[in-house]
């Protein structure tokens, strides 16, 4: 359902050349151009696809010759596996469309809703997802927007499409392969900053005020604590201790210490070190200390 077989693409490359060759025919008659209407149900069919006669560099692929040798050549010269080795998008043009698959997918996910429930869509205040991108302001900016305020407040409410929109792009812009240039932590949280992104960075650094990663790490600790206490008895562990933080380690990236040590109710058994595929593991009876 997904990619159609190679049988029915054949088939139908024949039905759809014969058809462009007759709708040619035809516009040369009536002394006209064929345009994307005329070949609108068959642009991304046949094989190579019909769209391809209607790229920029057409008249000069003519004179490719030997492509597809060259193509398979390059197993020699590329480091990486090339699964379309025989294959060239110019010349044969997109031979799958995973249109359905992509249907397919969201459906198989509860819907565009079931999705959103588990992302920050929430976080957003939008009404409706359809204009999350296009549309400029949220509920909370919207209402803000009539009511008294000072030059700096109405300056920063104007800033907030901006930052929401560095915001949510932050893991794609923040990378080491798009800038160059040092890797810097930001002062008080685990967060590295690739190149310089003022937007980013400030909007951040409010975001983690009055050491907010601390904290987060000191709760989480906290909470771990708390539901391995309740299920000791399933677990078989005999008591949990909880380490005293210091207050650097959360965003500490050289080194680090255990937040909890777990006590178990008995010595386990331990065979001599073996490799992981290992399956003939010899336990003669010694625990642990």
């Amino acid at each position: 359902r997904h990619i159609q077989s190679w049988e029915s693409e054949f088939i139908d490359s024949q039905r759809v050349w014969t058809e462009y060759k007759l709708k040619r025919q035809e516009a040369q008659v009536q002394n006209r151009r064929l345009t994307l209407r005329d070949l609108d149900d068959s642009w991304d069919r046949g094989i190579p696809r019909i769209n391809t006669l209607f790229q920029k560099d057409r008249l000069t692929l003519a004179y490719d010759k030997g492509w597809r040798v060259r193509q398979d050549f390059k197993q020699y010269q590329m480091l990486k596996q090339n699964p379309f080795w025989w294959t060239h998008q110019k010349h044969d043009g997109k031979l799958w469309n995973l249109n359905n698959y992509r249907t397919d997918m969201i459906q198989a996910l509860g819907g565009v809703e079931g999705i959103l429930e588990h992302t920050l869509f929430k976080g957003t205040y939008f009404i409706r997802w359809e204009g999350l991108f296009w549309e400029k302001a949220s509920g909370f900016e919207q209402s803000m927007k009539y009511k008294k305020l000072t030059h700096a407040q109405r300056s920063g409410l104007n800033q907030i499409p901006n930052r929401r929109f560095t915001l949510w792009w932050s893991p794609t812009i923040n990378r080491m392969n798009v800038y160059v240039g040092f890797q810097v932590q930001l002062d008080l949280t685990g967060i590295f900053m690739h190149g310089k992104i003022p937007t980013l960075k400030i909007s951040l650094i409010q975001i983690f005020r009055a050491h907010l990663w601390q904290k987060i790490h000191e709760n989480i600790v906290m909470d771990l604590c708390q539901v391995l206490d309740q299920e000791s008895d399933h677990l078989e562990i005999q008591n949990t201790q909880k380490e005293s933080i210091h207050p650097r380690k959360s965003y500490k990236m050289n080194s680090s210490c255990a937040d909890i040590i777990l006590m178990a109710n008995y010595n386990w058994q331990v065979s001599n070190p073996s490799l992981l595929h290992h399956s003939k593991d010899i336990y003669d009876g010694t625990t642990s200390p």
